[in-house]
């Protein structure tokens, strides 16, 4: 432990502070009487920067990038699948992206906000979608028949209203999930449509999410539309979160083996027709017409020959006739290649 006179000695710069035998003493008070800048900063604090340990980036900014490249390419899916919906042209597109925590996002918004919240499955967690007032009447007048050119009063939705734009949402979902095929598979749902914002703060908590922000042109009017996507939804599938991978597409296919299953459980169940034929015969239409019950029609194949199976009105195997028991049988013998078929 210093004494004071040490102290006073080493803040006076008469003590230096040793180093290695390759370099040269330091002397504290020329290390303390560092040239300050116009704004009053040193060099030492012009290099460092503030790190906010409440909120800090969780993801890199190439895995950002090709959460923005999916929502980049849903954009252009919508230009083509909304204008079915809303009945004239209209061209979102991705104009914002910020990381940060939901609540403070939620203050920004107008109240009687209508969220949306849709599952991803299999991801975790809930997206939120938020459409502005101003563009949300323009859609709703325009999908009534009307020629909406903006200016209308801000009002309560009504919940006609909230059901058709539940009914924008739900169109919107097949774009979603072709959008998302290249990093993921996944089957969008809407859980639920509400203006309680009370309630979507229940669901999402103090969740840090990215903002992806849309914008929207309708008939002279701009709106935009917020999608809030939690990274915890994000997070299992932090490692395929690069560009390249969403330009390249999925390197492999994801098995869903519980779907396999399932469908092998209900293919299982199908009954299908199969033949098997035993040989031709040719006839005249004088014995054809005098067949009677016992009449013999003789074949033109040999006892022993290989006869064809079919199965659903297609030739599949080869086979021989027997006996099971007190019954006729077909004994599997080959398979027919279908190439040369």
């Amino acid at each position: 432990m210093l004494s004071q006179s040490e102290i006073d000695a080493l803040l006076a710069g008469s003590i230096e502070i040793e180093q290695s035998d390759n370099e040269g003493s330091v002397n504290l008070a020329e290390l303390m009487d560092q040239k300050v800048d116009k704004s009053g900063k040193t060099e030492s604090e012009k290099q460092v920067r503030p790190y906010n340990f409440w909120s800090p980036d969780h993801f890199s900014k190439d895995q950002m990038r090709a959460v923005e490249l999916v929502h980049e390419d849903l954009a252009e899916r919508l230009t083509n699948s909304l204008p079915t919906f809303v009945r004239t042209s209209m061209r979102p597109r991705v104009v914002h992206t910020e990381q940060g925590r939901f609540h403070d996002f939620l203050k920004d918004l107008p109240e009687g906000s209508l969220f949306h919240i849709v599952n991803l499955s299999p991801l975790p967690g809930q997206l939120i979608i938020t459409i502005s007032p101003d563009i949300s009447y323009v859609i709703l007048e325009q999908r009534l028949g009307g020629q909406s050119i903006g200016g209308s009063k801000i009002r309560v939705l009504t919940e006609i209203d909230q059901y058709l734009l539940r009914g924008l949402i739900e169109h919107m979902l097949n774009d979603i999930k072709a959008a998302w095929s290249k990093v993921v598979a996944i089957e969008p749902s809407l859980d639920d449509s509400t203006t309680n914002q009370h309630w979507v703060q229940m669901i999402m908590g103090n969740e840090r999410v990215m903002l992806i922000t849309f914008e929207l042109n309708l008939n002279n009017v701009s709106g935009l539309m917020n999608m809030y996507l939690p990274f915890s939804m994000l997070k299992p599938i932090a490692n395929v979160l690069k560009p390249h991978i969403w330009f390249s597409g999925r390197k492999e296919k994801q098995i869903d083996y519980q779907a396999r299953q399932y469908n092998l459980n209900n293919l299982i169940q199908v009954n299908l027709p199969v033949r098997v034929f035993l040989g031709n015969a040719k006839c005249s239409f004088y014995d054809l017409s005098n067949l009677q019950i016992g009449t013999i029609i003789p074949l033109d194949t040999k006892l022993q020959q290989d006869v064809v199976v079919q199965v659903s009105n297609k030739k599949v195997f080869i086979g021989k006739v027997g006996k099971l028991g007190n019954n006729y049988a077909v004994q599997i013998t080959d398979e027919i290649n279908q190439n040369g078929d």
